[in-house]
């Protein structure tokens, strides 16, 4: 209890305050007497401490030293008996003691010390008494009201109504999402406030701090959280520091507000997890496009609206199976970029990725790359955040086409410097020399082995050459003549020997399909050497 608090009740009447009046809110939960001049050696913090003024006398022992000595120990003050031993004490003690707001008190002097110590004993236990019980109380009447699911506001009234302040709570984007009905500002005004107005850094707040807003001050303390990267905070409006009780019954609050958000925590994960189920069942073509367009419209998404699909996948030298707490790391941090840029981008996890639809409006390679840059350097050294995104962008009823892209360019990445690789898409030259070099080389060798056969080297490179012009310009003679330089008679005599050579029908269009395939491979291994 407070120092104050007790010298009002009657059974202190008799005593008064000769100095240090500004430090009577001071707490005091112990009594102790002065017997020598060495109690600064044993002194205890919020103890207050009665003399009758003898070890004084005739001593080297200056009341200053004491007083200063108690003020460091945060002392709740000290007692003279009146009209003992210390009839007047100097002024230089009581001008100290008005300096440190440090409280002198003259107690009674018609009472022995012990009665005086006995009645300050017993104020203090009947106070201490009824904290606890009002402590006990409180947090039974809290266990009570969250076993009936309460909502967040009706939780936050009646943790207000018991600390008697206003609460209002914040989420870890410091955005105020509810409030009690005492709250003296709105949410809006104290959001604005609190994430643009001042310095706190809150995805690293981890302890309480004090802000002062108007003419309210704001202490606000973070709420335990299954994940660190999602915790929430609670504001308290014009909390005194100092007072036992408020400080005990603001313990009380925390831990019931703390198990509301591990609550809300939980039921997130899982509507998380239920997310990803249905995008699974989409992509694995489970779910017919009209439920699909039914469900988006239930989230207040177009069903025509285009996403780019991306794939998060973390990479680590020495793991091949990735802890659950690193994979959980980055999904909280990932939810938590997307909700604190309010982007429009839904998540979902596949195995051991984690799966982002990206709206088209949306610049993809700029999100992504704030996104890497946001979380790398959060994770473990040997981890390395790698992302590979489609190049497509399409409705989510393809979801499946947009994500094999994504797939195809994170394999990319994983052997790529960069932590970011957009799908490309092959065309036929890339293609091409995707097939082992064995392979093509047999089936060149099978299709335009006759060509070999009864001519010089250097036609047949001009009838291949011919050949593959014939393709390149669409059958088109005078763009092959013109390309060439040679008459276009001359290309109808070539393509006309090459039938022959290769018992086959230009016009039969299975035949000119793998004589066309055979050419470009004959190009491609030309190309390489």
């Amino acid at each position: 209890m407070r120092l104050q608090t007790l010298l009002r009740t009657p059974s202190m009447h008799h005593m008064r305050v000769i100095a240090g009046k500004r430090g009577l809110k001071r707490e005091i939960n112990n009594i102790g007497m002065i017997e020598s001049p060495d109690i600064a050696d044993f002194l205890k913090a919020d103890q207050f401490l009665i003399t009758n003024g003898y070890p004084f006398i005739n001593t080297t022992t200056d009341p200053t030293t004491l007083i200063k000595a108690m003020h460091a120990a945060n002392c709740a003050g000290l007692g003279f008996k009146d009209h003992r031993y210390v009839d007047h004490l100097p002024k230089a003690v009581l001008d100290l003691a008005d300096e440190l707001a440090f409280p002198i008190i003259i107690t009674p002097g018609d009472e022995l010390i012990s009665e005086t110590m006995r009645k300050m004993l017993s104020v203090i236990l009947k106070s201490q008494t009824d904290e606890l019980s009002r402590i006990v109380n409180a947090n039974q009447s809290l266990a009570d009201l969250l076993l009936k699911d309460p909502s967040h506001a009706t939780v936050l009234n009646k943790c207000s109504e018991i600390l008697d302040h206003a609460l209002f709570l914040m989420d870890s984007h410091f955005r105020v999402v509810s409030g009690s009905q005492s709250l003296p500002v709105t949410r809006a005004t104290l959001t604005d406030f609190l994430r643009n107005q001042t310095n706190i850094d809150y995805f690293n707040l981890h302890t309480r701090t004090t802000v002062t807003y108007q003419h309210l001050e704001l202490t606000i303390t973070p709420l335990f959280s299954a994940y660190k990267e999602n915790k929430a905070f609670v504001g308290i409006v014009n909390l005194d520091p100092g007072n036992s009780t408020d400080q005990m019954l603001t313990q009380v609050v925390l831990n019931t507000l703390s198990f509301v958000n591990s609550r809300v925590d939980m039921l997130n994960e899982s509507a998380f997890r239920n997310q990803s189920g249905f995008y699974l069942n989409v992509m694995d073509g489970g779910i017919s496009n009209d439920l699909v367009n039914k469900t988006l419209k239930a989230q207040a998404i177009e069903p025509s609206t285009k996403f780019h699909c991306a794939t998060i996948l973390v990479t680590t030298s020495h793991q091949t199976l990735l802890s659950n707490h690193l994979l959980e790391q980055v999904q909280q941090l990932t939810l938590w970029f997307i909700k604190e840029y309010q982007a429009p981008v839904i998540a979902f996890s596949l195995k051991q990725q984690l799966v982002l639809l990206i709206n088209a409006e949306q610049n993809a390679q700029h999100f992504l790359t704030a996104l890497v840059d946001f979380i790398q350097p959060k994770l473990d050294k040997a981890a390395r955040l790698i992302v590979g995104y489609s190049y497509s962008t399409l409705p989510l009823t393809e979801l499946a086409t947009t994500y094999n892209e994504a797939a195809e360019a994170l394999a990319l990445s994983k052997n790529s410097p960069h932590a970011i690789t957009i799908y490309r898409p092959k065309y036929v030259k890339e293609l091409i020399s995707l097939i082992p070099a064995n392979e093509a080389k047999s089936f060149v060798e099978r299709v335009l082995g006759g060509l070999v056969s009864g001519i010089s080297a250097h036609e047949q490179l001009n009838l291949l050459n011919t050949l593959y012009g014939y393709f390149y310009y669409h059958q088109n003679i005078a763009e092959v003549a013109g390309h060439l330089e040679i008459h276009r008679n001359t290309v109808i005599y070539r393509l006309k020997k090459v039938e022959k050579m290769l018992t086959l029908n230009l016009d039969d269009p299975e035949q000119t399909q793998t004589l066309e395939m055979a050419v470009l491979l004959w190009h491609n291994q030309a190309s390489q050497k």
